[in-house]
């Protein structure tokens, strides 16, 4: 059976749970076995944690389940992330310098504009989040 593309699986284990929530540990022990810079790295081989709501399903203490998110809502998250802010800045520049506004204050009327998406960002965060979901899936065990 071939993978399916459209998708993103990661294998995780439940560390903490609570009525609502329940928090898992990411680790990719693969990726930061053989790094020389794994000592002073954030991540430091030990895993990413992340805290996601509970859906009921009976969750345990140490109990390996898999993480699925969609590669659409990935790259959703990197749109909104990474690439807007980048053509804000480029965009907003460019324009200040065709009204031959001074740099400086170009320079500062941009970060203002960051400011201002960043806080837009935030005010729909629970818009985004309801988009940029990630499911759990229980691991049989064989």
């Amino acid at each position: 059976m071939l993978p399916d593309r459209s998708t993103v699986r990661q294998s995780a284990t439940v560390i903490r749970v609570s009525d609502s929530e329940i928090e898992v540990e990411v680790c990719r022990p693969e990726a930061c076995g053989s790094c020389k810079a794994r000592s002073v790295c954030s991540e430091g081989g030990s895993g990413r944690r992340m805290t996601l709501l509970n859906d009921g399903q009976g969750y345990t203490i140490g109990e390996q389940i898999t993480l699925v998110m969609r590669r659409s809502a990935g790259l959703k998250a990197v749109v909104i992330a990474y690439l807007v802010p980048v053509f804000l800045i480029i965009a907003a520049l460019l324009l200040f310098q065709a009204l031959h506004i001074k740099e400086i204050l170009s320079a500062g009327l941009t970060l203002g504009l960051l400011g201002l998406y960043f806080i837009v960002v935030r005010l729909a965060g629970g818009r985004i989040k309801r988009e940029l979901t990630i499911e759990i899936e229980k691991e049989i065990e064989q």
